[in-house]
């Protein structure tokens, strides 16, 4: 019996053998794998910024903390959109990796929709409200005005307006084409129920509260027409379109 036993022995000492080896062979894989995923082969070499137009791409660079060289697994994607989200024209962004060595940054950026008359310039804002940013000047940008506003001049870049009477101003600039953009350049929302636009030449529109805005745009392009065929734009005082049927027309004395 005992010989019969170490014989069974004997036979299976070249399965233990067996399984320590691919133990080993395993452990060298994950090794040379750990190794590959780790090694230069997977270092950075390209940060792409698309969509960029109004921020430049070293300015988006310096907020996401993205360098070159280092590895693309340990890429925070997340860490970096929420750096770049803190930009005041960035409206949102996906970082994402492009293997073996590429990282792009996709961003959509906020787009000016008004002008807001501030002590020594002008604030643009975005039809969220969002302030984008200060001039000292007025841009060659064709962006309509809001006036009758009280805003503190402390707002900042990046900061949110919450006001109803911009929202008012803005939900008109949501119903123009670009035909009214071009012949509106200021909306004054001081009183919500007697809003009151100004075209490029100077000519006051009375809207009343701003429905049918594009009904009554309509119908004020007509009038602009009727006028010029008779060379009388220059003697308009204002055109009344707070109510409905024909717009009235007043000229000065």
């Amino acid at each position: 019996m005992q010989v019969r036993r170490s014989k069974l022995r004997r036979r299976k000492k070249p399965g233990n053998i067996k399984w320590l080896l691919k133990i080993l062979a395993f452990l060298l894989i994950m090794f040379s794998l750990y190794s590959f995923v780790h090694s230069s082969f997977f270092s950075v070499s390209l940060i792409k910024v698309i969509g960029a137009k109004s921020v430049s791409d070293t300015d988006i660079l310096a907020l996401s903390g993205l360098i070159k060289g280092e590895n693309i697994f340990k890429i925070d994607r997340e860490k970096a959109e929420e750096k770049i989200s803190t930009h005041a024209m960035v409206a949102g962004v996906k970082v994402q990796k492009r293997f073996p060595r590429t990282i792009e940054v996709i961003l959509e950026e906020r787009i000016p929709a008004a002008l807001i008359p501030i002590s020594g310039g002008f604030m643009h804002i975005d039809m969220e409200g969002f302030v984008l940013r200060k001039d000292n000047q007025l841009n060659i940008e064709p962006l309509p005005i809001i006036t009758g506003l009280d805003l503190p001049n402390t707002m900042t870049v990046g900061e949110k307006i919450n006001s109803e009477k911009l929202d008012v101003g803005l939900k008109m600039i949501e119903q123009m084409d670009q035909e009214a953009k071009e012949v509106i350049a200021e909306i004054n929302v001081f009183d919500s129920q007697k809003l009151k636009a100004f075209t490029v030449q100077g000519t006051e529109v009375r809207l009343g509260n701003g429905e049918n805005f594009q009904e009554k745009f309509g119908k004020f392009l007509l009038v602009l027409k009727e006028e010029e065929k008779r060379d009388r734009l220059g003697d308009i005082e204002y055109i009344d379109l707070s109510f409905s049927g024909r717009p009235v027309v007043c000229y000065r004395k």
